[in-house]
């Protein structure tokens, strides 16, 4: 399952690998252009700073509220006055329309482009929390990764974002500490 909240969480890349290197994309139109690509959001890129500084508080937001769930803890309560900020400025009604099948209720949203593309990822990141088994929402242990990710693993086992790279490297790295202990230790 994916979540638009979570690509956008981890937007705030860091090197799995151990360099110590970030990478912040919400600056690169790279990523805008991949990420607008598969949420399918029709949005120009964000050049303005203030736009940029508004896109990186809600992702801080997000992100702590998820170190909260994933640790156990209460989320700090600013962090959810912000993220329910972001989707209050998205206001919707619903109206009734009659189709050759009948009437049906519909949302309509209103709103500016980005107020709404925010509203879309605050929206997935609260019915992720609100809808799923918090359980699952895990953040990669690999202390150089940090990914955040959902767990789909039948027993909620999954310790790393992904096996192949973080998880190989992890084992990698504890056989190496064991190896080494054990010539200390002869």
């Amino acid at each position: 399952m994916e979540w638009i909240c979570l690509d956008f969480i981890n937007s705030d890349c860091r090197d799995w690998r151990g360099s110590g290197q970030r990478d912040d994309r919400l600056g690169k139109p790279e990523w805008w252009q991949y990420f607008s690509t598969k949420w399918e959001l029709k949005v120009p890129l964000p050049t303005d700073p203030m736009l940029l500084q508004s896109l990186r508080e809600l992702r801080q937001q997000m992100r702590n509220v998820t170190e909260a769930v994933a640790t156990g803890q209460a989320p700090d309560p600013s962090d959810l006055v912000g993220i329910n900020q972001v989707l209050a400025a998205v206001p919707s009604c619903r109206r009734i329309v009659h189709r050759p099948d009948g009437f049906q209720i519909e949302e309509v949203v209103r709103g500016e482009e980005w107020d709404l593309v925010m509203g879309k990822i605050a929206l997935s990141f609260a019915e992720l929390l609100a809808g799923t088994d918090l359980r699952r929402l895990k953040i990669c242990e690999n202390a150089n990764c940090l990914w955040v990710y959902y767990d789909e693993s039948r027993n909620r086992s999954s310790r790393w974002c992904d096996d192949k790279a973080c998880g190989n490297l992890m084992k990698v790295r504890r056989f190496r500490e064991r190896q080494k202990k054990e010539r200390k230790d002869t």
